[in-house]
């Protein structure tokens, strides 16, 4: 409370000055104490942010991880399965007498290996057959009686020499190995196959400048009169 002294001064008590000491004191202290709130919301809001962000760039490696696990099984599945269709398409060309008794796929592979040699032995017999029927007399190929033929045949390698003879009787394919080297002829294959009763003898001369230059039905003739001689 403040007095009137009789001079008319207006006195205010030494009580009232530390009540607005006081008074600015707890403000300052509520501004201060506002502040560093304000600062440390800011600090927990910025590691909350942080925190978000590694969590979002761990999730998008871990997705990325999982996309790539999920692909890979994917191709893995498709490429068995096209495996297995394409294993059973083989299988269903193979005869029922090269499948008897195998079942795992390294059998039929092995098999359809088998089947291969033998439709060629085949196609080579046929072929040699429906030439000598096609051209008879006139084609370069001529029979040795009635047990053996011979066919030369131009190839893109050089010259294919097919023989046919019967098994028992059979003759020395030496002495026309020994008559083709004399002449210059070099020959790079000699494959015997049994075709039922027959042996079919398929000899291969490599192209060189004789070959280009050879007389075929002088050749055949005269390994034709060879086969009849050793016959």
């Amino acid at each position: 409370m403040f007095t009137i002294q009789q001079s008319n001064e207006l006195v205010f008590p030494v009580e009232d000055d530390k009540i607005l000491e006081e008074l600015l004191a707890d403000h300052v202290l509520l501004s201060g104490s506002t502040g560093t709130n304000s600062t440390n919301k800011d600090t927990k809001k910025r590691k909350r942010i942080s925190s978000v962000s590694i969590q979002k760039n761990k999730d998008g490696n871990g997705n990325e991880i999982n996309n790539k696990k999920v692909l890979r099984r994917e191709i893995e599945k498709q490429r068995r399965q096209e495996m297995t269709e394409l294993c059973a398409s083989l299988r269903s060309l193979l005869p029922v007498e090269f499948l008897k008794g195998k079942r795992s796929i390294s059998d039929h592979m092995h098999e359809a290996v088998n089947y291969i040699k033998h439709v060629q032995t085949s196609i080579e017999e046929l072929s040699l057959r429906r030439d000598e029927l096609k051209n008879g007399a006139k084609n370069r190929s001529s029979s040795v009686g009635s047990n053996h033929s011979i066919m030369l045949n131009p190839c893109r390698d050089g010259v294919e020499i097919l023989i046919s003879c019967l098994k028992p009787e059979g003759f020395h394919l030496s002495r026309v190995l020994v008559e083709l080297l004399e002449r210059g002829l070099n020959v790079t294959s000699c494959v015997t196959t049994k075709v039922n009763d027959k042996l079919l003898h398929r000899i291969q001369i490599e192209a060189s400048d004789l070959t280009a230059g050879i007389d075929l039905s002088v050749l055949q003739q005269r390994l034709t009169n060879m086969i009849n001689n050793l016959g």
